[in-house]
């Protein structure tokens, strides 16, 4: 009995095949941020890699201090998957994708087929589909290429800088998991952030500015700061934003902080024709005033709010005038129609190009200014 507890305990043992595809962390290189250009044969990769010592717990003791966290790689290639291959080349690791943060196409590249780009990373299983994609006028090896003034790592730095976007109500964010999906709708024109190298410093620096659309798997068009702000409104992503407008009485500005923001959209179809009905509703808090009126008074407090409300219209039927003017329907009003009008759809969805660019599309907004001031503003001083 003894024997057969024996041979019972021992004989699984002989099953087990251990972690034998196992990937020591000693073994591999961490990729946080990777910039894509175009070349004359194909494509130039530029990677940003975690150095060993920014996870090790025992650091080598050759000044750390002074070594830079991380390491910059180019390689270039036929295909996007040759030209990482070719970085094998000039690694001792072998190359690691779960960590990856931002991925930088330059426009010059963006503008031609795409395809593979996104073919590439899709296929891949180690990338997060969380990833952040932007897309700059510059060269994305000299985006990679910045070392940031407040952020040891540069990934991070350009993470936080994209996701930013809320503060300013002035740039976009899209991950890759959003670009796909947008990508793969018939009727949906993908978005993405829009980044700039600003050189008026000591040192360049990364900012966004923007966005842009894509026109299926080639970049069509920039959107400026205004445009961007009124998609915003339209996604519902304004929160904790800013807005400038002209005071009432004497069109100095006026700072409000957005607080809360919502917006719903409503669709029918008369004579064949949508028309869409967009509604916002938010809430604000004045900042900063260089106008001398009493907000206080409700009367001259509605007309600060009436002109934001103009402001945010404004900001709508611009983004909705440059999608009808290129034809993409990048608010995604199609989805909204597809959803409160389904029967409708079916018969419409073919002819939904020049359906867009005919619909009608009204704009409606509803603001309440909470605080205000403790105290009446200060009357300027009178000169002889």
């Amino acid at each position: 009995m003894r024997k057969l507890a024996v041979i019972l305990i021992i004989l699984p043992c002989f099953l087990l095949t251990g972690c034998w595809d196992a990937r020591e962390i000693n073994e591999l290189a961490f990729v946080l941020s990777i910039g894509l250009d175009k070349t004359d044969n194909g494509f130039k990769v530029t990677a940003q890699i975690a150095s060993p010592e920014t996870y090790s717990k025992t650091p080598s003791g050759t000044g750390s201090s002074q070594t830079k966290p991380f390491w910059i790689v180019t390689s270039t290639g036929r295909t996007i998957f040759e030209a990482i291959r070719n970085m094998a080349s000039k690694s001792s690791r072998r190359i690691f994708w779960a960590h990856i943060k931002v991925i930088i196409i330059s426009e010059k590249l963006a503008k031609g087929n795409t395809l593979e780009i996104f073919d590439f990373f899709t296929r891949n299983p180690e990338l997060r589909l969380r990833t952040l994609i932007a897309v700059t006028p510059d060269e994305a090896e000299d985006i990679i290429k910045i070392q940031p003034e407040m952020e040891k790592d540069p990934a991070v730095y350009l993470e936080k800088v994209i996701e930013n976007k809320s503060l300013t109500g002035k740039s976009y964010s899209t991950m890759l998991k959003d670009f796909i999906e947008d990508y793969l709708d018939t009727f949906t024109g993908p978005v993405v952030s829009r980044l700039v190298i600003e050189k008026s410093g000591p040192r360049p620096i990364v900012k966004t500015s923007g966005a842009y659309v894509f026109d299926g798997d080639k970049l069509s068009v920039p959107l400026d700061e205004v445009q961007t702000r009124g998609l915003l409104w339209i996604k519902n992503k304004m929160d904790g934003s800013i807005m400038v407008v002209n005071c009432p009485e004497d069109g100095n500005p006026v700072t409000l902080e957005i607080k809360k923001a919502g917006s719903s959209m409503k669709s029918q179809i008369e004579s064949g024709i949508p028309h869409f009905i967009i509604n916002v509703k938010a809430e604000a808090n004045i900042t900063e005033q260089s106008c001398v009126t009493d907000f206080n008074d409700r009367k001259k407090l509605d007309e600060l709010s009436k002109a934001l409300e103009k402001a945010i219209a404004s900001d709508i039927q611009s983004t909705i005038a440059v999608a009808q003017d290129i034809d993409i329907d990048f608010p995604a009003l199609n989805s909204v129609l597809h959803t409160q009008h389904k029967e409708e759809w079916h018969d419409i969805a073919s002819d939904w190009s020049k359906l867009f660019r005919n619909s009608q599309v009204t704009v409606t907004a509803k603001v309440a200014i909470h605080h205000v001031s403790l105290a009446k503003p200060l009357t300027p001083i009178k000169t002889k």
